[in-house]
């Protein structure tokens, strides 16, 4: 073997390593969002699935980056220092995702509360969670309509839109600043709550009324026992209703969908 050949060699594992190295740091910001979000399948899809598409997004999205790989550091220090970067970009963009089936879990506790149904528990693995009956309900609810819409798809681009924006070798720059960034992330916070009032407005509405007639007939009749009565009754109430009001429903759905995309543009925009 010449001297040549030696050269050759390490060169081939040199360009190994860098794409070991470029895949990882991938991974680190693609994961985040596949382990977190619900449209994944949550606790039902094994984690060697899920390891499995984040691969292939990485194998996808690899054309992206491959120019920048010689600019990669092969220190340790600074490859770590990469690596939470990546892990950051990941869970932000993620939690700013899941803000809507955050939502819709809220909303549907809300609405089982004011039904008097919460009691009444089931195991939704996407989230891995005990949850009311509506919250069952309204986060499969928000599941179905992401995946209708091609919301994966999106999510796919805007993860493209990030490595563009932010590369894998550098770090967030914060080009307005710090603050506007996590005022961004905050304002996405209590944004769930008004999104959940929202999606449980209906019910809430249907059921207040409910217990607004009940009062009434326990004024005029105080004889009768209007708290067992209104137990039999809400529960029904809400039902109706939600099947009346469930286009309004979607429609607002689609709507925050419309406004979750909108702030992670922008919160690409300032981090970049």
């Amino acid at each position: 073997m010449n001297v040549q050949d030696v050269l050759s060699r390490l060169t081939e594992q040199a360009n190994l390593s860098l794409v070991i190295f470029t895949v990882g740091l991938l991974l680190c910001r693609i994961m985040p969002v596949l382990v977190f979000s619900p449209f994944l399948g949550g606790e039902v899809v094994p984690v060697e699935v899920k390891m499995g598409v984040g691969v292939l997004l990485s194998i996808v999205l690899f054309p992206l980056v491959s120019d920048r790989m010689g600019a990669l550091p092969t220190n340790a220090l600074p490859y770590i220092a990469l690596l939470l970067k990546e892990i950051f970009i990941g869970v932000s963009l993620s939690f700013i995702i899941n803000v809507i089936f955050d939502a819709a879990r809220v909303a549907g506790g809300l609405a089982d509360t004011m039904a008097g149904s919460n009691n009444a528990q089931l195991y939704v693995p996407q989230i891995g969670q005990q949850v009311s009956l509506f919250a069952n309900l309204k986060v499969q609810l928000a599941v179905v309509l992401f995946l209708t819409l091609n919301g994966h798809h999106i999510i796919i681009e805007t993860l493209a839109d990030s490595l563009v924006a932010i590369p894998l070798d550098g770090f967030p720059k914060f080009s307005s600043g710090l603050w506007p960034f996590f005022d961004l992330t905050i304002r996405v916070f209590a944004d769930m709550l008004s999104i959940a009032l929202g999606l449980s407005a209906p019910i809430v509405l249907a059921t207040f009324l409910t217990d607004l007639a009940m009062g009434a007939i326990n004024r005029v009749a105080p004889q009768l026992q209007v708290f067992f009565i209104a137990m039999a009754i809400k529960p029904l109430v809400s039902v109706v209703i939600a099947a009346m009001a469930i286009q309004l429903i979607i429609a607002r759905f689609q709507q925050e969908f419309v406004s979750m995309l909108e702030m992670l543009k922008q919160a690409l925009k300032l981090l970049s």
